[in-house]
């Protein structure tokens, strides 16, 4: 139980504990002080006031006593009626107060408040008891208050022990478990002050109950929450470590030892020595952002460790609430940036090295497109020269000297200029690749229908072409690209379609076109040979031939120039076996936004 030092008590405490003053006492001493001074006086005041006739006629004893008792009887009148004038007003007064006590006291719900007699029976009871403990006053009246106790207090005296004890110091107060009247078990804040009447004996007691279950239960959950808060911090990897409004240190986890060097004792209650003198400032600032309720994510920070080395670290802070809900300290945690420093700067080298051999390869490839166009000139000139001579030698000599001849060297004439034809041609393939190659292609939005129409009115006049059943499946869309590779694209493909057919087998081709997402798909499909699904990706590889294709004329350059075309475009292709035999190849082309409406060109 606690006993001293006792709180000030509330007003109606003071009232119920305090016995009334006696007015007989102050009236005992003013007569015990004029008598004292009759006695001393009487005679000198006589003298005074009678003459020596007056004073002969009567005897001195008869004056005293008959003017004592006068002056005795009126004053005791005065005081007398004074007292009870008094005694009538504080009655008045007492019993005003005690019916605003009873008042207060019986509305009051969150407090118990009841009267014990001095055994410790209950004598009054309010409804903040019968709220609190379940018993009304018609079923607690004139119980022992030990019915609010626990058994096992009870088997110990406990009640008995509590009514000593205020009597003993007047007040006394504790915290501890109550129970209610359907034996439930309920946290009380429990305070017994002695009354006294007015020679000081003791008359009874007040005793106040309040039910502090809600505050324990939160106070409990607090402190588990806090219990499993440092098991954490103290379990954690990363270095934690909390601090108090004056900056001292009031936590510090193991990993926090391990990064810093100083142990939890060393630094316990004391200012946190990690921050080097230039992070002062930083420090300051960080710290007033967390008192006005800020918190900080991943701030790069620089602290020291114990033997004055530097390191680079990332900080996370959170405020520490003290139970009123004020912030009472801070919790920071760092992560180590060392190896990400190393890390980033290792990064940062190999990008330099690569951003060197990019450049050196760069100059190398610059020098080598120059060396090709060289190459490409001299192709383009010097080696036309000496293989059109050649060409036109060998059919001078079949125009002027062919009657000459006899069959072999005729044949072999033939054979010189069907050569240079070819050689030829394959001159024209090989720079046509590297054209393709290496310019610069600025793409546009193009339309296909347009560009195949075009295409497909140039080829009429083409003999080759004149046999050919060539369909368009409108619409085509439109697509970015560069009209004049798209339209050499196309005309590859539509090259190989009539030239792979098998002997007696009329060319068709279909051309169609359709959306997939962001891609427009551009489908050539014909009747010819096929290809077969191992060899889908060598045909288009430079001067690949098939073995199926070495009967038919050509080089193996123009699908390479049909893929490095559309790859220059920013799209692929790809070849599948049509549904009826035959080839089908898919172009995909970055389809051309805003373009819309009618493409009928005819």
């Amino acid at each position: 139980m606690t006993t001293s030092p006792p709180p000030e008590r509330p007003g109606y405490l003071r009232t119920l504990a305090r016995p009334p003053r006696s007015a007989a006492l102050r009236i005992a001493a003013i007569y015990a002080v004029f008598g004292l001074l009759w006695i001393c006086f009487s005679d000198l005041l006589i003298e005074t006031v009678f003459s020596p006739e007056i004073r002969h006629h009567f005897h001195i004893q008869t004056i005293k006593g008959f003017a004592f008792i006068l002056v005795t009887a009126g004053m005791l009148y005065a005081l007398v009626r004074s007292a009870l004038t008094a005694v009538q007003g504080s009655e008045q007064a007492r019993r005003t107060t005690e019916e605003q006590t009873r008042m207060v006291v019986e509305h009051v719900r969150d407090y118990a408040i009841f009267l014990l007699d001095a055994a410790g029976n209950v004598t009054s009871w309010n409804r903040g008891a019968q709220q609190i403990t379940d018993w009304t006053e018609q079923e607690v009246i004139g119980k022992h208050f030990s019915v609010f106790y626990p058994k096992a207090d009870i088997d110990h005296g406990k009640p008995g022990e509590d009514l000593e004890c205020a009597a003993r110091e007047d007040w006394c107060e504790e915290e501890g478990l109550r129970v209610r009247q359907d034996g439930s078990s309920f946290w009380a804040r429990w305070q017994i002050t002695s009354l006294h009447d007015a020679g000081g004996a003791i008359t009874g007691f007040l005793a106040v109950i309040r039910d502090v279950t809600e505050r324990r239960r939160v106070q409990d959950a607090l402190q588990q929450s806090v219990a499993t808060l440092s098991g954490m911090i103290e379990a954690m990897p990363l270095p934690a470590i909390a601090i108090d409004r004056q900056k001292q240190v009031i936590g510090w986890n193991p990993a926090a030892q391990k990064m810093f060097g100083w142990t939890a004792e060393e630094l316990m209650g004391k200012t946190l020595p990690t921050v080097p003198p230039e992070q002062q400032a930083h420090y300051q600032s960080l710290l007033e952002e967390q008192w006005s309720g800020q918190r900080t994510s991943g701030v790069e920070v620089i602290r020291q460790r114990k033997d004055g080395t530097q390191m680079q670290l990332s900080l996370w802070t959170a405020a520490l609430l003290e139970p009123d809900g004020s912030i009472g300290g801070s919790l920071g945690i760092f992560a180590d940036l060392s190896d990400r420093k190393r890390a980033e700067e290792q990064v940062r080298q190999l990008n330099d090295t690569l951003e060197r051999r990019v450049k050196d390869r760069t100059a190398r490839l610059e020098e080598a497109n120059e060396e090709l166009q060289a190459f490409s000139y001299t192709v383009s000139h010097d080696l036309r020269i000496p293989l059109r001579s050649l060409q036109q030698l060998a059919r001078d000599l079949l125009d002027h000297h062919g009657a000459q001849l006899d069959e072999e060297a005729t044949t072999d004439a033939l054979r010189i200029v069907g050569a240079a034809a070819r050689m030829e041609q394959q001159i024209d393939d090989l720079l046509e690749f590297s054209r393709v190659s290496r310019s610069e292609l600025a793409t546009e939005p193009l339309s296909l229908i347009l560009v195949v129409y075009e295409l497909l009115g140039r080829l009429q006049r083409d003999p080759e072409f004149r046999d050919a059943q060539v369909s368009v499946q409108e619409p085509l869309g439109w697509v970015m690209g560069h009209r004049l590779t798209l339209q050499q694209v196309i005309l590859n493909l539509l090259t190989n379609a009539i030239t792979f057919v098998a002997a007696g087998v009329r060319p068709e081709v279909l051309i169609s076109a359709k959306e997939n997402g962001e891609m427009m798909q551009l489908f050539i499909a014909d009747n010819g040979i096929g290809i077969r699904e191992e060899d889908r990706e060598r045909v288009f590889q430079l001067f690949e031939r098939l073995p199926a294709a070495e009967r038919y004329p050509g080089m193996g350059v123009g699908l390479a120039v049909v893929r490095r075309g559309v790859e220059r475009m920013g799209g692929k292709v790809e070849v599948e076996l049509g549904r009826h035999g035959g080839t089908v190849f898919r172009i995909d082309l970055p389809k051309a936004h805003g373009r819309g409406g009618s493409e009928r060109t005819r």
